[in-house]
């Protein structure tokens, strides 16, 4: 249970009075895990905050929850609308937002008690537009919750330089790609006129642009952000999606525009990027193999046909040993064993859920240092 806070963060005080950080959580269809979330942020360390939930026209009592807690705490303020999915949601907190800085958990994930005073705290002593945590993925095997932690080193890229030579490092490990893990600068976000593209999906699109000029990005070890993978009534939910190939390469296709923009030349820095893409096919290969599809194949030779994901196979790095097996008959064009790997993957993946992601948490906790 949370405690009722006395203290407003802006409402009743003076006008200049704003607060250090917006807490904007999405909600839609998640009654069964939204008391979870909210009262993870009600019982913060850190209290300098306010919380906008935006009810994104949750049929179900999402949005008569919301509104208990906004009757209960003056820190949480309810912002109701019709349906337009996570991005919309969080650009509808945005305008009502007055914190100094952004941040966006979902809300069906929770909270360790010190995550925003961790986050917080090495915002103002780095004066990092951008601050980037680990995280803790949580799944089920047999109906019993289990868990693995993504963590690297504490990093300060101040200038820059350091950014953009650096931040290929985080990728892999999903880091890059999501809003939850994040506090952003809100005087960065607004004079570069951001918002999150309001279609589903696309964070990481959302923060390639936020990168795109950054000067100062800080990386915290703290993986105090618990996330639900592939829960029941999640947006998220394992559903074959026939456009996740057409997203992932819109995505990598953003990525190296960002790269372009940099004017990154580096040959390891464009093998990391390049792993990345391959990474991510090998992940479309897999959601084929395993959906009910008749055209597996055809969907199959469509990716391995294409010259942007021959070129990461080509000259890509894939960090995680397990994936770079994966990617073996798709570097060399073999649809019928790309098909049996995917297979085995998901086979895997659903039957032996923590062995999978014990070899994923290996690779992926392999941080760089400076």
């Amino acid at each position: 249970m949370y405690r009722p806070s006395k203290n407003k963060c802006n409402i009743n005080e003076e006008f200049f009075n704003m607060c250090k950080i917006s807490v904007i959580t999405p909600v839609y269809k998640v009654e069964d895990y939204l008391r979870k979330c909210i009262d993870s942020i009600l019982n913060q360390t850190f209290t300098d905050y306010e919380l906008f939930i935006v009810d994104d026209g949750s049929p179900d009592s999402c949005g008569m929850i919301a509104d208990e807690y906004e009757k209960a705490d003056p820190r949480v303020h309810v912002i109701h609308k019709e349906n337009g999915g996570a991005p919309s949601a969080r650009n509808a907190g945005i305008e009502k937002a007055t914190g100094e800085y952004f941040y966006f958990p979902d809300s069906d994930d929770w909270l360790e008690p010190d995550y925003l005073e961790n986050l917080y705290d090495l915002a103002v002593r780095t004066d990092a537009q951008l601050v980037v945590s680990g995280y803790t993925m949580e799944y089920y095997e047999n109906n019993n919750s289990q868990s693995y932690t993504v963590s690297v080193p504490e990093q300060n890229y101040s200038d820059q330089t350091l950014v953009r030579n650096n931040l290929h490092h985080y990728f892999d490990n999903m880091m890059m790609a999501v809003p939850w893990n994040k506090l952003y600068r809100a005087d960065y976000i607004r004079e570069n006129g951001l918002r999150f593209p309001e279609t589903k999906w696309d964070d990481l699109h959302f923060n390639m642009e936020v990168i795109m000029d950054i000067e100062r990005v800080a990386i915290s070890s703290c993986a105090g952000y618990h996330f639900f993978r592939s829960r029941p009534g999640s947006e998220t939910t394992s559903v074959f999606d026939e456009m996740l190939y057409e997203k992932r390469k819109a995505q990598f296709r953003h990525i190296m525009k960002v790269y372009r923009h940099w004017d990154v030349r580096d040959p390891e820095i464009v093998s990391v990027i390049y792993g990345y893409y391959a990474a991510r096919l090998v992940q479309c290969a897999q959601e084929i193999a395993i959906s009910s599809n008749d055209d597996k194949g055809e969907q199959i030779r469509e990716i391995l046909d294409d010259k942007l994901s021959q070129r990461a196979f080509r000259h890509g790095k894939i960090e995680s040993g397990i994936l770079r097996i994966a990617a073996f008959p798709m570097r060399y064009g073999d649809i019928k064993g790309t098909i049996l790997m995917g297979k085995t993957i998901g086979f895997v993946k659903n039957h032996y859920s923590s062995w999978f992601y014990k070899l994923k948490s290996r690779s992926v906790n392999k941080a760089k240092s400076l």
